[in-house]
């Protein structure tokens, strides 16, 4: 039976940073990774520390609207390779509801004796969650149903708002134990490896979950990427690719010009970026107004050089946002 571990948490509440923390602090554990991203474009699953081939990548929705015979048949093939892995840990997308995602786990008997649920851990942006509450179901439903609740970017907020913040999710979820990000990283011990019981899982989660979910699907020609929408919030995702290179300053002023007017409709960017600089592969994210871009490393050799970028949001039209890439980039979009 593998340890298994759900991570969720809003966009951009950093759980792929969280779990490549955890891929660092443990080197002689092998981990099995199942990505799932909203949209059709992989950005997370290229920023995730790789030892070998157990990272698995879903970007056909999310998992709590997808629990079909492709989660199974996933999980079913890991548990075929189960001698080349020790843990399993599944970092959900940003909007989706973890119940789904821990149903099987609990209910389904194969999957009960192959994998024990131990831990669904919900990364919490100090910054920006409370917005978040006020906007989105998912944020509300990813508290509610997690077992710890670990709060982050605690530096971008007054010292006291963390002791706020804390009682604000006690109360949300009394069963979930609350854990704060120190100044020396996060608490690994506590949030991995420690085994919860099914019955917190159970009263966590008050709500009536359909395996199926809530989720409509459609194929936008007009801006040539598959968009998803989930129903109650009308979450649209768009996906970019460039073969040519980017003017990574005017990328970053055109960008953050636009977050700035489209903050409350726009909360999550991000991609991989390649620019006429230099040879570094460059990541750009933002949340909310927050805007970042950092190298990650050089491009390796006969590794194909583009960009890939992902907007989540609502309300967002995929002209205006190809017209402002563009006016950053040598040559036009690729068609996806």
């Amino acid at each position: 039976m593998k340890k298994t571990t759900i991570l969720t948490g809003f966009l951009g509440a950093g759980k792929t940073t969280y779990l490549n923390y955890l891929i660092k602090k443990k080197p002689n554990t092998r981990f099995a990774i199942i990505e799932n991203e909203y949209g059709e474009q992989s950005i997370d699953g290229d920023l995730i520390i790789r030892s070998d081939d157990n990272t698995v990548e879903m970007n056909n929705g999310c998992l709590c609207c997808t629990l079909n015979e492709n989660l199974y048949e996933l999980l079913n093939d890991l548990y075929e390779r189960r001698e080349k892995f020790d843990e399993l840990i599944i970092e959900a997308t940003g909007v989706a509801d973890p119940a789904g995602i821990a149903e099987p786990f609990l209910t389904h008997p194969a999957i009960k004796n192959a994998f024990e649920l131990q831990r669904i851990i919900c990364l919490i942006d100090a910054e920006l969650i409370e917005d978040q509450l006020k906007d989105t179901e998912e944020a509300r439903q990813q508290i509610s149903f997690s077992d710890l609740l670990l709060i982050n970017k605690t530096d971008l907020v007054h010292s006291n708002y963390v002791d706020v913040l804390k009682d604000l999710l006690k109360n949300m979820n009394p069963y979930a134990e609350v854990v704060v990000k120190g100044n020396h990283g996060y608490p690994v011990e506590s949030c991995i490896g420690n085994k919860i019981e099914k019955s917190t899982l159970i009263k966590s989660d008050s709500r009536h979950h359909s395996p199926t979910g809530d989720c409509n699907h459609h194929y936008d020609e007009k801006s040539c990427n598959h968009v998803r929408i989930h129903k109650h919030q009308d979450i649209i995702t768009h996906s970019f690719v460039f073969s040519d290179p980017f003017d990574i300053q005017k990328l970053y002023h055109h960008l953050f010009v636009y977050l700035t007017f489209q903050a409350k409709n726009i909360y999550r960017v991000k991609g991989i970026i390649y620019s006429t600089e230099n040879n570094k592969k460059k990541v750009i994210q933002s949340v909310g107004k927050r805007l970042g871009i950092e190298e990650i490393g050089d491009w390796e050799m006969g590794e194909l050089k583009q960009s890939k970028i992902v907007f989540i949001g609502k309300n967002i039209k995929s002209d205006g946002l190809k017209t402002l890439l563009e006016k950053c980039s040598k040559k036009k979009l690729n068609s996806l």
